[in-house]
């Protein structure tokens, strides 16, 4: 569902844009590559689908983070520490890093293009320190520059996508019976 809904750029929430860059792609072939056993060549041209897919987004605008432009969100770690020193409380830039190693140019990708959902089977790669933990293991929200992302599992997203309902930090905010944050130990 979550496939047909990037690829159609629709589902019953509504309008659906893929946000990627070029980090992204190149680590998907990569992984297409190592665990899949695709050549270079196929890997390269399965994963530059997702470049093809944010362009044929139904933003009339590209994401900030489009593939398509060729731009990468941040250069380098001091560029991105930067740019969390000037947006967010500067105790925090360190933690990105520390936290999310492997998955670092997913949540850079997604804070940049200011997604309001990150779909992951790995949530739990996301549930740092940082993290908003609540009592359910679907789904956590990471706070960046005043507002929060929702990083949940594929079957989290789908299923509230499915009822026309698009799980942002605002409806999760709105549903606090459903989504509880989760007492400290």
């Amino acid at each position: 569902m979550l496939v047909e809904a990037v690829r159609d750029g629709t589902c019953p929430a509504g309008p659906v844009q893929l946000v990627t860059s070029i980090p992204i792609i190149e680590n998907y072939a990569n992984v297409l590559q190592r665990h899949l056993g695709y050549s270079g060549a196929e890997a390269s041209e399965k994963a530059w689908l997702l470049e093809q897919y944010a362009i044929e987004g139904p933003m009339p605008e590209h994401p900030r983070v489009v593939v398509g432009s060729r731009y990468i969100p941040f250069e380098t770690e001091s560029e991105l520490r930067q740019a969390i020193e000037n947006f967010a409380d500067p105790a925090n830039a360190a933690r990105l890093f520390n936290e999310v190693q492997d998955d670092r140019y997913v949540l850079e990708t997604a804070l940049a293009g200011h997604a309001d959902l990150l779909t992951t089977a790995d949530v739990g790669d996301f549930a740092r320190r940082s993290a908003i933990h609540l009592e359910r293991d679907d789904v956590v929200l990471f706070p960046f520059s005043g507002r929060s992302l929702v990083i949940a599992t594929p079957a989290f997203a789908a299923y509230w996508l499915r009822r026309g309902v698009v799980p942002d930090a605002a409806f999760v905010g709105d549903n606090p019976d459903e989504f509880r944050m989760r007492q400290p130990r």
